[in-house]
């Protein structure tokens, strides 16, 4: 019986679902579900007066499920035509009453129920056609809700909350709501080498800027907006590390300063947020700007630090390689160096054991295997456990750009030039495997068996490589399922389990430079980070079959041709490329209020910055770290006119005292430091659908603006983006410049005068 009530929940939650259009109501006094729904017969409104139906125990009851097969044995299909449900002749109107009954139901079938529903609205409806229902909606409904439809455990006692934060973060990225702004340390940064409180003053000495490496991750504290942050980052010689914590403690820390003396010696321990921030700088001994600038950064998650230490290891360019723990709060800090050899560090992965291994390309050709937790003394260098030399094959230019663990035993390596760019090494109790357990090709008839004379000259190179994370859609519990990103400007999804090459691509047929970085948004999105002009590319992963809270269908409309010189029998793929994206340009159009660090920033780039690398902390943190040349931009999504914004941002809300609405610029804007940004939408390979945007500022005037647009145009965007022929703003349009690493000829981009 409780297998045929829960497929009854599944039942109950379709009609209440707002997708079907019903709604399900309990009347107190028929005592029996009624939906009330278009088509419904009438008798059954007034079941009450059916003396028929009570009297004989049986005939049509139209409920007008569309799953006839989640219905209990006790209940079966009229017939299909007719959808109606006819119930068996033993069948009793007071079973009725207690079966169907949501006002009866205990506390676990309904949970079954609302864990099927699609939308926040509906917990909400349920909850309101009745007292019973309303009781149970507050403590089980919302917690069910988080549970079922996002799987998100942990949360229980703020489960409102956290749906409330989910539904706004899968909001603000659908409608792009965002707001960036460059990353500086404070005047009081910690220095771990000595412990003492100065201002970072950066890199010095170079004539250009220097290529962060990003790491970040977040732990989340019982609560949606009570969170700790770990975001860590190179910069020439130095290591910079910020500790961010939000929700009720830097909320409690505010207030508690208001009627302080001394707050303001303490308003730079918050950050434009009123988040508690912390920063922290390390540089290497005895080093010198640009011969030993780090390139590979990585932390450790809390699941694999030393007790309360936390731990960030890094290479360079003249081959350190070290862990570095570290407590500030008692000024404890420990390291260990690796044995390299002198040859330069490319590359970091960490695998995600608890007991976690480090991977690391050296030079340009081989690929070692480190231990973590080493048994020696931090005075002894650490040897590595195991190295192999990867032949690239196709070209005697070929070298390692990247590494990557894609599950405890796998290791992914992207190299090139090479018509199989992508080899994964498997790691056993002795160290690598010898031979690659498995190449990938790019090429959809070289993985058919066809390997001519010009497929063997058709090399690409890969540099990022990203696991899927287990949950994701798509990714699998063991690992078996990674993206890559080439030279070629297409980003693929392989499987270790298929004999093709790839899976999928995503391609944006408007911009073709090559793929420097990936990051994934939870279970949503593919976002990339290319070799020009700061742009960003955002995919979506979500299909029509999935799980997400939001989908987008697959239609023949968004496929775009297939690349010719990748593809030159398309026909014969499985599943054509992936199209109708965003970029997202990181190069601002606003000059923001002088900094030493941004002085020092527009002095060394150009619009023309690459981005190196990109981090984003977990699948709910609503901010994504994009490394340009010579800074850090942060972009936080959400929308500045939102009436009720994450819980996350609730520390920066400033309100008017006499209307009690928001205030924006005080709240969002307060040191005058946020981007004005350019976007535009992918569209087709014949420039359909191609929307060039830019960023209105943040103030209060944002949303009266916003009214003027052409609705048409902006339908589904966030109130700050307007139309670039506003006021002076120019748009020019030209290509790239071939001296690049990677990408083809084709692209757009937005010059200094637009």
């Amino acid at each position: 019986m409780g297998h045929n009530r829960v497929c009854w929940g599944g039942v109950l939650a379709k009609l209440i679902n707002h997708g079907t259009g019903a709604e399900i109501t309990c009347n107190t006094e028929d005592r029996l579900i009624r939906p009330r729904k278009a088509g419904v017969d009438n008798n059954t409104r007034q079941l009450k007066k059916n003396r028929d139906f009570r009297k004989s125990g049986g005939g049509p009851l139209s409920i007008t499920p569309r799953d006839t097969k989640l219905l209990p044995p006790w209940l079966k299909s009229h017939s299909d035509s007719s959808q109606q449900l006819e119930l068996s002749s033993s069948f009793s109107i007071s079973t009725l009453s207690e079966m169907a009954l949501l006002c009866n139901l205990p506390n676990e079938i309904l949970s079954q129920v609302t864990g099927y529903l699609d939308r926040p609205s509906d917990v909400l409806h349920l909850s309101l056609s009745s007292r019973r229902l309303y009781e149970f909606a507050k403590p089980d409904g919302w917690k069910a809700f988080l549970r079922g439809r996002f799987g998100l455990l942990g949360l229980d006692l703020d489960a409102r909350n956290s749906v409330h934060g989910l539904t706004t973060l899968y909001r603000n990225w659908d409608r792009k709501a965002l707001v960036a702004r460059y990353l500086e340390p404070s005047a009081n940064t910690t220095n771990l080498s000595t412990w003492e409180r100065t201002k970072w003053r950066g890199p010095q000495g170079q004539t250009m800027g220097y290529q962060p490496s990003i790491d970040s991750y977040e732990e989340m504290l019982g609560q949606w907006a009570n969170r700790r942050e770990v975001l860590a980052w190179s910069a020439g010689t130095h290591v910079v590390v910020r500790v961010k914590e939000t929700g009720s403690k830097p909320i409690k820390a505010w207030e508690a300063l208001q009627d302080s003396e001394s707050a303001i010696g303490h308003l730079e321990e918050f950050n434009d947020y009123k988040h508690l921030a912390s920063w922290y700088t390390y540089k290497i001994p005895r080093s010198s700007e640009g011969r030993d600038d780090i390139t590979a950064l990585k932390l450790l998650r809390p699941h694999q630090k030393d007790g309360e230490l936390d731990a960030v290891a890094f290479g360079s360019a003249s081959g350190y390689l070290s862990l570095l723990s570290f407590d500030p709060e008692r000024h404890q800090r420990k390291g260990h160096l690796y044995r390299t050899g002198h040859r330069s560090v490319g590359s970091l992965s960490i695998s995600p054991s608890s007991r976690p291994l480090m991977a690391a390309t050296l030079g340009d050709s081989s690929l070692s295997l480190f231990p973590i937790k080493p048994n020696n003394s931090p005075s002894a260098l650490v040897d590595s456990l195991s190295e192999v030399t990867p032949i690239v094959p196709g070209t005697r230019d070929g070298r390692l750009w990247s590494c990557s663990f894609i599950s405890n035993e796998q290791v992914a390596v992207g190299l090139g030039p090479s018509y199989e760019p992508i080899q994964v090494y498997e790691v056993t109790p002795t160290g690598f495997s010898s031979e690659p357990l498995r190449k990938f090709s790019p090429d959809s008839k070289f993985w058919t068996g066809e390997r001519d004379d010009w497929l063997m000259r058709s090399n690409t190179s890969v540099y990022p490589v990203l696991p899927i994370t287990p949950g994701s859609h798509g990714g699998s519990e063991t690992g078996h399922v990674f993206l890559s990103g080439g030279y070629d400007g297409i980003i693929r999804l392989h499987d270790m389990r298929s004999p093709r090459g790839f899976e999928t691509l995503f391609w944006d047929v408007t911009n073709d430079s090559a793929i420097y970085s990936l990051a994934m948004q939870g279970l949503e999105r593919v976002v990339a980070g290319t070799s020009m002009h700061s742009m960003l590319k955002v995919f979506d992963l979500r299909f029509s079959s999935s799980h997400a809270y939001h989908y987008i269908p697959f239609s023949s409309k968004m496929g775009p041709k297939e690349p010719k010189a990748l593809c030159p029998e398309g026909k014969n793929l499985k599943n054509s490329p992936v199209s109708g994206g965003w970029n997202l340009y990181l190069s601002p159009r606003n000059h923001v209020r002088n900094s030493n660090l941004r002085a020092s920033y527009y002095r060394s780039s150009t619009p023309n910055s690459p981005i190196y690398s990109l981090s984003i902390p977990s699948a709910t943190s609503p901010s994504l770290y994009a490394g340009v040349e010579g800074a850090v931009v942060s972009v936080d999504f959400l929308s500045i006119v939102d009436k009720y914004p994450d819980p996350v941002f609730a520390s920066a809300i400033n309100r008017f005292p006499d209307t009690g609405e928001i205030d924006v610029k005080s709240s969002y804007n307060p040191f005058d430091n946020s981007l004005n940004l350019g976007m535009y939408e992918q569209g087709t390979d014949e420039g359909l659908g191609m929307h060039l945007v830019i960023q209105d500022g943040v103030g209060t005037g944002v949303e009266k603006n916003a009214k003027a647009r052409d609705y048409a145009r902006f339908k589904g965007l966030d109130e700050r983006w307007k139309d670039p022929s506003d006021g002076r703003n120019k748009r020019t349009r030209g290509q790239e410049s071939s001296a690049r690493r990677g990408g083809g000829e084709r692209g757009v981009f937005l010059g200094h005068g637009w």
